[in-house]
């Protein structure tokens, strides 16, 4: 064992600290497994967090009479409204039709209709066509040769913190969560697996009965290391690319859903209050490590170009210059070689393989929508391969923070206290849910905590941060334990810095 010490045996060891492997170890652990979770990195630092920010039944894989897809992401938003309200928003989303779309329009309408089927009784409007005087009014939005705008609904989300709401409940049921957190080898033993582990340092090696391996672009990785003897499919790793630009003005309320020239679906989605939107997203292969994924200047040139075909701008079109932040999430998916990215299938993909009373599964794919259905086949997959699990529970359980109705927790963060600031309270409660209760009690019982470390940010916050949510450097916590590294200025995010180098 090379000098390592075996500190403790588990049941299921979870790869991967994503929104599926948070998935699996929740639904594990409330299932009576005793389950360990290995991240590598913070928790939601790949593509957990590099989404388009929605829970969405997925329009477009309609066109690929992807049916069955369609109605269960649909069925899943509508739980998630429900789990994690103050995560989870409605947002009417447009769909421009032009003269030169003529073709696209009748699929399209006829597409919205069936949405609409799928999704009855789930409380969002349905789809429908603007009249004449609102389309003239939308801001910016190119009126020559438009001949309609269509609309439907769907719902935005901070994928990171949805990520985090799984695993923080996943921890409150039992389950064995840490972030910095490395497997570095898998040996297959008599009846499961010895995995040896890199927590934050520190060397221990661990057994377990069942490994899932949700590592996501890099499940490919834990499949190739020596002895672990995996499952294994046909692998390829798919980008998805966005930018962000500050709002124009006028802003605008509404998403958009475009289609460029070739008829793939771009988003522009406004973020953050409407300070800024997001445009996206690209599907291009990815070569190389997933860790170093980032915006290619082929991918800025064409959402640039996207934006630009449908919006027109007073200061003229949107440029590079105005592109204020980027992200690029990777994906694994299964599929073959000779298929274009855009037309691989999203539907998930497990591959299982026992050995002796264990087994090991694989996940591929998946979408941060139908995380908690996914996890649900993964619990049926272990089952087959010999694990004692119970039934089905997650369905309507409520997520880490999401106990009150959005609109009661609004009201609670209205009337919190008056030390501090109204917009502040707001952010809190739609970025931590019925914690904001926890902040407000720690600051009456030490009103230093309100003391501001950044315009903004408080002593409270980034105590929270650390203490309850496992931040362990400044880019956890703006990056995903909050937005706020595009809502503070360089001092600002230079002061967090300065505090987590000095005070975490």
């Amino acid at each position: 064992m090379g000098g390592l010490v075996l500190t403790q045996s588990f049941d299921l060891l979870v790869i991967g600290g994503g929104i599926h492997g948070a998935a699996v170890a929740r639904d594990a652990a409330g299932r009576g497994l005793k389950v360990m979770l290995a991240e590598k990195g913070d928790y939601a630092s790949a593509t957990s967090s590099a989404s388009s920010k929605l829970i969405h039944g997925g329009l477009r894989y309609l066109e690929h009479l992807e049916l069955s897809l369609v109605r269960e992401s649909l069925v899943e938003r509508a739980g998630l409204l429900e789990t994690a309200p103050h995560l989870i928003a409605p947002i009417r989303f447009l769909l421009p039709i032009y003269g030169w779309q003529k073709r696209q329009a009748l699929r399209l309408r006829a597409g919205l209709a069936i949405y609409d089927v799928l999704s009855f009784g789930d409380g969002l409007p349905a789809s429908g066509r603007l009249d004449d005087d609102d389309i003239a009014q939308l801001p910016r939005l190119r009126q020559e040769n438009l001949t309609t705008v269509l609309h439907y609904h769907d719902c935005m989300t901070d994928d990171a913190r949805l990520t985090l709401a799984v695993l923080l409940d996943a921890g409150a049921r039992g389950a064995d969560i840490k972030n910095r957190r490395a497997v570095t080898s898998i040996v297959p033993l008599a009846n499961g697996y010895g995995i040896d582990l890199d927590e934050r340092g520190q060397k221990r090696r661990v057994e377990a009965r069942f490994i899932v391996n949700a590592s996501g672009p890099w499940v490919g990785n834990v499949d190739a290391m020596p002895e672990a003897a995996p499952p294994r499919r046909p692998l390829r790793l798919v980008r998805g690319s966005h930018i962000v630009l500050k709002m124009p003005e006028p802003p605008q309320a509404d998403a958009y859903t475009l289609q460029d020239e070739e008829e793939r679906v771009v988003f522009v989605i406004p973020w953050l209050d409407r300070r800024f939107l997001i445009v996206g997203t690209t599907d291009v292969l990815h070569q190389g490590d997933p860790a170093l994924a980032k915006c290619s200047a082929e991918e800025e040139a064409y959402l640039l170009q996207a934006y630009n075909r449908y919006f027109a701008g007073a200061r003229g079109p949107a440029a590079h210059a105005d592109i204020v932040f980027t992200w690029s999430g990777v994906r694994a998916l299964d599929g073959d070689a000779e298929t274009k990215p855009s037309r691989i299938t999203r539907k998930p993909a497990l591959a299982e393989i026992a050995n002796g009373t264990g087994g090991f599964v694989t996940l591929y794919g998946g979408k941060l929508t139908t995380h908690r259905a996914l996890a649900e086949e993964v619990m049926a997959s272990l089952r087959r391969l010999g694990a004692e699990v119970g039934g089905p529970w997650t369905k309507d359980v409520k997520l880490h923070g999401g106990s009150l109705p959005r609109s009661e927790l609004l009201a609670r963060a209205e009337h919190g206290p008056e030390s501090i600031p109204p917009d502040m309270r707001r952010r809190w409660a739609l970025t931590y849910g019925d914690q904001i209760e926890v902040l407000f009690k720690r600051i009456a019982a030490e009103p230093a905590l309100v003391d501001e470390i950044a315009p903004g940010v408080t002593r409270a916050e980034l105590e929270y941060a650390v203490q309850a949510e496992d931040a362990m450097t400044a880019e956890d916590f703006l990056l995903r334990r909050t937005k706020l590294q595009l809502l503070l200025d360089a001092a600002g995010r230079a002061a967090v810095r300065q505090w987590f180098a000095t005070a975490a």
